[in-house]
């Protein structure tokens, strides 16, 4: 028998996923349409490009399994799927408010991570330290929608 990992098989990936590829990039585009995000792509020079295509690859998978749903306001809902991972309440991703962006304020200088999960705590409601506990897929998952709702 090939070596094949067992994500890379189509037999796993259908059990896997929950959504189909069609419904995941319809809630995706529902998503950016309800938080106002400009995702086109003819704007985006090369560089950006190559990385709203990576951010949106992995949200779309963690649509299509079922770990993020968009809420009918148009808002991410995120569920941690990491058992390492302790949280364990889904995160809603509200859009970005002025005291978001206010959060970074109290946050030294070049200290970037930082000032990037206060502002995605100040968007979730939820204390820094969730992000900064989290593990593998999810805080890249977390930090892809951050990525697109900080647009």
């Amino acid at each position: 028998m090939d070596n094949v990992e067992a994500s890379d098989s189509p037999i796993v990936k259908m059990v896997n996923d929950k959504i189909d590829e069609q419904m995941a990039l319809a809630e995706f585009d529902r998503f950016t349409e309800c938080m106002a995000l400009d995702v086109d792509e003819d704007d985006l020079d090369s560089e950006d490009l190559t990385s709203f295509l990576k951010q949106k690859k992995r949200i779309l998978k963690a649509i299509r399994r079922g770990t993020l749903v968009i809420n009918e306001h148009g808002e991410a809902i995120y569920t941690c799927s990491n058992r390492r991972t302790v949280y364990d309440k889904p995160l809603v991703f509200h859009e970005r408010t002025g005291a978001s962006l206010m959060a970074m304020d109290g946050k030294k200088k070049n200290h970037e991570v930082s000032k990037t999960y206060a502002v995605m705590a100040d968007m979730c409601k939820v204390h820094q330290s969730v992000f900064a506990k989290m593990v593998g897929e999810d805080i890249k998952i977390c930090e892809a929608l951050f990525a697109l709702l900080m647009d």
